[in-house]
């Protein structure tokens, strides 16, 4: 194995420590790029490509390879572009307009079953935290709800292309929240279909108190940054939003009150955030972009409301994740397992321990050439896990059990 941590010589770093490669205010991104973002204290591990990864003893492995299955309907043409995970199955969206439902049996995957809709393939799949419903984005711009115990359509949002890329259930599934390249979070009523509010993008600054820098609001006619990922924390009090400038957006959703933007991933003045996942304890939000890198943001700090004068600065590290692009981050859900794993487009999955920056494994389970580009954990108790690929393969990996004395 090997590890990645930021420019400390391999030394764990806390969450906002000060150390090598501390960017001053104003340095980051490379001008204002419109939609100005807070810029944080950033501490970068930044490193050549050609760099590789340090040796570290590390105890065993948290989890082993245990199989594969392969969507052969996508191995002559198409590919899984979604993963989400109930606590028995594994659901899969694609570039087809169907999407399927597999069952996690004794080391194998199965199809159990599959529900069509519309014509056109789907952007992002959201179980209902009960694991009853699924939300379901499709290219043309609707967001269904389908009922998982019986296969079949549940109700049809009112959604359109602008607001319907990434989708997350709230706390108590009885609402949705949606974004796309409007930039705006819709919030949807469930129990009717009906739109409750449609929130613009924040306006642009740094927070009340971030050391005097000068607001830099968006120029007029210029349009929001579009959402490429959504995350809801685990106490329902926050929603990160990370967007196609690099930017990352979080809101109270108490009130549904933006905090603001942190410019978190620099590739060529912005690159997507395409991975968002907010740690078990709701406190770290973690990130994978363009930029190749994984950004650990500690956005409850951050969110939390200032007293009168205070000043407060969004405390943000980085370390590279991948020799490609980041295509998914998804945090463990056990507090105990604080381990966070990275898909990308030069076909590896990494787990990391997001607490230092160690590289505990590199999987190479999908094909030479192809894109992982979606990953997921079994909710609760985070035992197992499944990444998809270009190769029309779905790979799922296991706690490793302890060995008989």
């Amino acid at each position: 194995f090997g590890s990645r941590s930021a420019a400390t010589g391999g030394r764990p770093m806390a969450i906002g420590s000060r150390g090598a490669n501390v960017l001053a205010p104003g340095t980051v991104g490379g001008g204002d790029g419109g939609l100005m973002a807070a810029q944080a204290d950033i501490v970068d591990g930044a490193v050549s490509q050609e760099e590789e990864p340090s040796a570290i003893e590390v105890a065993e492995p948290f989890f082993e390879p245990v199989c594969k299955a392969a969507d052969k309907e996508l191995q002559t043409f198409g590919a899984i572009r979604a993963v989400a995970c109930t606590q028995q199955n594994i659901i899969t969206g694609s570039s087809r307009p169907v999407v399927k439902v597999w069952q996690v049996a004794e080391a194998a995957i199965s199809e159990v079953s599959r529900m069509k809709h519309g014509a056109v393939g789907s952007s992002c799949l959201e179980p209902a935290n009960d694991g009853r419903l699924l939300a379901v984005c499709s290219d043309d711009g609707s967001i269904s709800l389908w009922d998982l115990r019986q296969a079949s359509l549940a109700r049809s949002l009112a959604s359109s292309i602008g607001n319907s890329w990434k989708a997350r259930f709230l706390k108590g599934d009885s609402s949705l929240a949606s974004g796309g390249p409007s930039g705006s979070i819709c919030f949807w009523n469930l129990g009717d279909g009906r739109l409750e509010e449609e929130v613009s993008a924040p306006s642009g600054g740094p927070p009340p108190g971030s050391r005097g820098q000068p607001e830099a609001k968006r120029q007029k006619g210029q349009a929001a940054s579009p959402v490429f990922s959504l995350a809801v924390s685990s106490d329902g009090r926050l929603l990160g939003c990370g967007r196609m400038s690099g930017d990352l957006s979080i809101m109270r959703l108490q009130g549904r009150e933006w905090v603001g933007d942190v410019r978190a991933h620099l590739a060529g003045g912005g690159g997507p955030a395409r991975g968002l996942s907010f740690d078990p304890t709701s406190r770290l939000l973690l990130s994978g972009g363009d930029d190749q890198h994984v950004c650990v943001l500690d956005a409850a700090s951050w969110s939390r409301r200032r007293a009168a004068g205070e000043t407060r600065w969004p405390q943000l590290e980085r370390f590279p994740a991948h020799r490609g692009w980041v295509t998914s981050t998804a945090v463990c859900p056990d507090p105990a397992r604080r381990v966070v794993l990275t898909t990308g487009w030069d076909s590896a999955v990494n787990l990391w321990d997001f607490s230092n920056h160690a590289l505990l494994r590199t999987y190479k389970e999908h094909a030479d050439g192809a894109g992982v580009v979606a990953s997921a954990f079994a909710p609760d108790s985070g035992r197992w896990f499944v990444t998809a690929g270009t190769d029309g393969q779905l790979a799922l990996y296991a706690v490793k059990a302890p060995e008989e004395t």
